[in-house]
């Protein structure tokens, strides 16, 4: 994903030039697009309006949440409380949009537990590996691999749900359940990653 990080960087600077609104003001109002989009899918999973529309938020949402710290690179508004915010409003928005696809998905409690549990370590592992060797890495499986995922997982289940295979699956687990234990595992994958990293950083040192 970084290879696309950097174009999407490239596209988004010229309007981070010219922004008006600040890097803060856009975090949240990042984070309320995403919260927003995950009531919208934990209410449209039988409904195609709330679905697209909450899909609409979200894809928007991901947007902004780069957008903002394009504009305090490019217009040299970098903060401590800026990083801080962007980091907190990232685990709620994930949070609170894969327990809304998740909830609209029909997906079992445990599992749904479960995923949470996953995704707060991933970013909690990448975050405390930054605070600790003051150094972002974008090589392992992070949170743009997530968002990504948090766009075709609920486009794929919601086609199939939509076309009479919601409760479709092997074993009794669903297909949206197989969907959740498909991102568990690429939570799992980017700790195992990050923990990788902070062995190699540390023998660096």
């Amino acid at each position: 994903m970084h290879v696309w990080r950097e174009r999407l960087d490239r596209w988004l600077t010229p309007p981070a030039r010219r922004c008006v609104l600040s890097p803060n003001t856009i975090t949240v109002l990042a984070l309320l697009l995403n919260l927003a989009a995950a009531v919208l899918l934990a209410f449209g999973g039988r409904l195609p309006l709330l679905f697209v529309a909450g899909m609409i938020l979200l894809i928007v949402g991901g947007f902004a949440d780069s957008f903002d710290g394009i504009v305090a690179r490019v217009q040299q508004k970098q903060t401590r409380y800026g990083d801080f915010l962007d980091h907190s409003a990232d685990r709620l928005s994930d949070v609170s949009l894969a327990i809304g696809w998740m909830v609209g998905s029909a997906v079992r409690p445990s599992l749904i537990i479960a995923t949470v549990v996953a995704i707060m370590l991933n970013g909690y592992v990448g975050t405390q590996i930054e605070a600790t060797w003051r150094e972002r890495n974008y090589d392992t499986v992070g949170r743009g691999e997530f968002v990504l995922a948090l766009v075709v997982f609920p486009i794929v289940s919601f086609i199939l749900a939509s076309n009479g295979w919601r409760d479709a699956g092997i074993a009794g687990i669903a297909v949206a359940e197989y969907l959740t234990l498909l991102m568990i595992a690429f939570a799992l994958l980017g700790i195992a990653q990050r923990l990788v990293l902070a062995a190699r950083l540390e023998r660096s040192e």
